[in-house]
């Protein structure tokens, strides 16, 4: 993992990212009573749900993946990733569902961000993709637009329209012959 990445404590008003549910604000930090003792929480004000709240136990936060949302420096590499050619995807449908997902929830932004561009090549390609497919497509735009809304101060409507502009101009239909 990235060095930006690892951090023991976050503090109110983190922008961070949690692998499955995607960018949040730190919002507070407090002791709940679980199961007969007290313990430390993040409540984390989700992006792309701002009326859901996850509390996440301090002590286990590294352990599940929380990390710091990237440095706006590191944005040039994801459009450059965006950009590459296409990886080659499995044909089998359930082993290539069961890749894509566990690459969304690695919580790595580079990772999301080659299965929305995979994804894109592929409804490009194929002309539109299963039921299956566009659930995995759009819960990766919104991942990654959540990650790209954290870094930079900005709503996350505002972002994923961002990468949808950059998915137009990257994903070139295929030429004519």
């Amino acid at each position: 993992m990235w060095n930006w990445e690892m951090n023991e404590t976050f503090k109110v008003g983190d922008a961070i990212i949690h692998p499955i549910r995607g960018a949040g604000i730190v919002e507070r930090v407090e002791e709940r009573p679980w199961r007969g003792k007290s313990d430390w929480y993040y409540r984390i004000r989700l992006m792309n749900h701002h009326a859901t709240s996850l509390m996440v136990p301090i002590n286990v936060a590294e352990e599940i993946g929380l990390r710091l949302a990237i440095p706006e420096s590191k944005l040039n590499q994801v459009w450059r990733v965006l950009s590459d050619d296409p990886t080659k995807l499995p044909n089998d449908h359930k082993i290539r569902y069961k890749l894509l997902k566990e690459k969304l929830h690695t919580g790595d932004v580079f990772q999301v961000t080659e299965v929305v561009r995979d994804m894109a090549w592929r409804q490009q390609r194929e002309g539109r993709l299963n039921t299956v497919g566009k659930r995995i497509y759009e819960e990766s735009i919104k991942l990654l637009a959540g990650e790209i809304a954290a870094t930079q101060g900005t709503d996350v409507v505002n972002a994923e329209a961002r990468v949808r502009d950059r998915v137009r101009k990257y994903v070139v239909p295929p030429a004519v012959l």
